[in-house]
């Protein structure tokens, strides 16, 4: 069983200036566990859930196999294809910015004051070329995703939605939309962030297929099973 001590003295906790860069190598940066935060790129492999200590786990989807979406992605496909899709390279406008402002309503902590907390201001060409998918119900606004460009790999950068419109499930969906614009690009993986160790709100980045994980110890990617999407929430309650 794993210390406490010895989970601290294998600490990574590090940040750097985000720059523009050349498309490979966002790729090694990806690869290495790093990701887009505002003007920074960050990589920890530890977090704090619900006041406790946790491990992060670096995620990936592999796009250079048969594509296969679960039953619930398919579902989420076609509730959503009643909507407006633009894809066009990254602008930030007050629009935007103030459904980012209620999409933070949902955070119960460290509510983030403006969206560039996590987008930098010139992310339509930093770190490489980045793009966004808007969605929009009879003209309104309802869900925004960014996206940056690697020689062979993707960064899922950052997603905001209309909470209104939950059952809508826009995050999954905008997900979706950029894993197959990353396939017709020809690119081999889709990363699309952390997760953690324990039952989170971020277990919904381990319901896909293709799936891989890093080991923060040797930096090698390995499979990752599949898990459906659970209701984190109720097993934290239960335990």
């Amino acid at each position: 069983m794993q210390t406490h001590r010895s989970f601290l003295e294998d600490i990574i906790d590090e940040s750097a200036e985000l720059l523009a860069i050349d498309p490979a190598d966002l790729d090694d940066i990806l690869r290495q566990g790093w990701r887009l935060l505002g003007y920074s790129l960050i990589r920890h492999n530890f977090a704090v859930c619900r006041g406790l200590i946790c491990r992060t786990i670096p995620l990936r989807i592999r796009l250079d196999v048969p594509l296969n979406f679960s039953k619930s992605q398919r579902q989420i496909l076609r509730r959503n294809a009643d909507l407006e899709v633009r894809c066009a390279p990254i602008r930030l406008t007050p629009e935007k910015e103030a459904l980012f402002q209620k999409h933070t309503q949902r955070f119960r902590d460290q509510q983030p004051l403006t969206v560039y907390s996590f987008l930098h201001p010139l992310a339509a060409d930093v770190p490489t070329e980045g793009w966004e998918y808007s969605l929009f119900e009879k003209g309104k606004l309802l869900a925004c995703s960014f996206f940056h460009l690697g020689k062979n790999g993707v960064s899922g950068t950052y997603c905001f939605f209309d909470p209104e419109h939950d059952k809508r499930s826009l995050g999954t969906f905008t997900m979706l939309l950029e894993i197959l614009r990353a396939r017709e690009l020809g690119k081999t993986y889709y990363y699309h962030g952390y997760c953690y160790d324990v039952p989170s709100q971020f277990d919904y980045k381990l319901n896909f297929y293709n799936l891989e994980a890093m080991n923060w110890q040797t930096g090698a990617w390995a499979p990752q099973p599949r898990l459906p999407v659970r209701q984190w929430d109720k097993l934290i309650r239960k335990k």
